[in-house]
Formats: structure tokens, sequence, C-alpha cells
């Protein structure tokens, strides 16, 4: 998998495509604290009852289908 991401970087290189990495070195930080807190959160709901695990989860679908039900695509 890597290779095949190495294979298309180098071609947008060759191409001359902006990368514009000086905007994603900015974003790194911004993810990293989002694996911190995702990964807390993670721990947090696997130490606990299964049952609060299948409620959270349950919630998390139920508001991504009232999304996507409230903002069908185009």
């Amino acid at each position: 998998m890597v290779h095949l991401v190495l294979i298309k970087m180098v071609s947008f290189i060759i191409a001359g495509v902006d990368l514009q990495l000086i905007h994603h070195l900015w974003l790194l930080p911004c993810a990293f604290l989002g694996h911190l807190v995702g990964e807390r959160v993670h721990r947090y709901i696997v130490a606990a009852e299964a049952s609060l695990f299948f409620r959270v989860l349950g919630v998390v679908l139920f508001i991504v289908s009232v999304i996507g039900l409230l903002n069908p695509p185009n």
C-alpha cells in the first residue's frame, strides 16, 4: 500500500503539482491532538461495559443517519 502512495506522490512531483507541503506541516499538530483524543476516548469506551460501547456506537450511527437524511446529496 505504501508503494502505491509513493508512486502517486512521485507522479505528482513529476507532473509539477504544487503539493503545498508547508500547509501540511501546519496541520500535523492538529492531527496529532485529534489522534491523542481519539485514542483516549477509544480506551475509555473499550474499558467500560459492553453496553456503554454499544450505546455510544448507536448514538453516533443515529446522528450520522439523521445528518444524512437532512442533507441528501445533490
